[in-house]
């Protein structure tokens, strides 16, 4: 339970006072195993809150009011990270240079399209799903948490320094296992709910895992290895493929 809410802890703003964080940050890398609950858990805030707003507004403006509540729930964790990897992987073609354009807090033009670009398809794909929509947002966040952990055991640090790298080399395969193990669970509670949208959901979030390995290995064969702002941008792409997988599966 504790790892469960020092991962709530850092992936939201949702206030426990009570949960503090070590030094040297291998307590986040031990709470790993719980992102997908976590994610879970904002996606269950989310999906209330989309299921109360279809009451008194089309899907279209839900969707949108949803990905807003959403950023403000994670503070736009993984938005930094997105940003940052765009304009670093993207806008430049030396490792060095791709280093000092992550480390550079103003946002660049590839880190603002990329933004724009990922906003719009989360957008297209979620009003698209209708009524839902909900029970989608349930599993879009844990898919991209899921992503982050998984990007992360596969993938070395680039770097030794920064909160990032540090969650990144206490990440081991047991941490990755636990979290799949957890992932399973959830879906399979699911299923006893509403068993239509289990498979479009495990395809989602097949493709949200594939979609965080391309990316996890083009920026270590770029890097030497990933960052922090890689497993940022590996969630939010992660949420989109998951959107897209189960799209199409549907």
């Amino acid at each position: 339970m504790r790892n469960y809410l020092l991962a709530l802890s850092f992936l939201t703003i949702i206030p426990l006072p009570f949960v503090r964080f070590g030094p040297e940050g291998r307590e986040l890398s031990g709470s790993a195993a719980w992102f997908p609950l976590a994610g879970a858990t904002i996606g269950g805030l989310l999906a209330l809150f989309a299921w109360l707003m279809l009451f008194f507004l089309p899907p279209a403006p839900v969707a949108a009011a949803a990905l807003i509540l959403s950023f403000l729930l994670t503070r736009g964790l993984h938005f930094d990270g997105l940003a940052d990897t765009a304009d670093g992987l993207i806008g430049t073609t030396d490792r060095e240079k791709a280093f000092q354009a992550m480390d550079d807090s103003a946002v660049g033009v590839m880190g603002a399209a990329a933004l724009l670009l990922v906003c719009l398809l989360k957008y297209a794909l979620l009003a698209e799903l209708g009524l839902l929509m909900p029970l989608v947002l349930i599993f879009m966040p844990l898919a991209g948490r899921w992503a982050v952990v998984y990007a992360g055991t596969w993938f070395p640090p680039a770097r030794n320094r920064g909160l990032g790298d540090m969650f990144l080399r206490g990440l081991r395969w047991p941490i990755l296992l636990r979290a799949t193990l957890l992932t399973a669970g959830l879906i399979y509670i699911f299923a006893w709910w509403h068993s239509m949208l289990v498979i479009p959901i495990i395809i989602g979030c097949m493709l949200a895992l594939a979609a965080a390995h391309l990316l996890a290995f083009y920026a270590a064969r770029r890097l030497g290895g990933i960052t922090g702002d890689i497993l940022g941008a590996a969630s939010e792409l992660g949420e989109v493929f998951f959107l897209f997988g189960l799209y199409l599966a549907l």
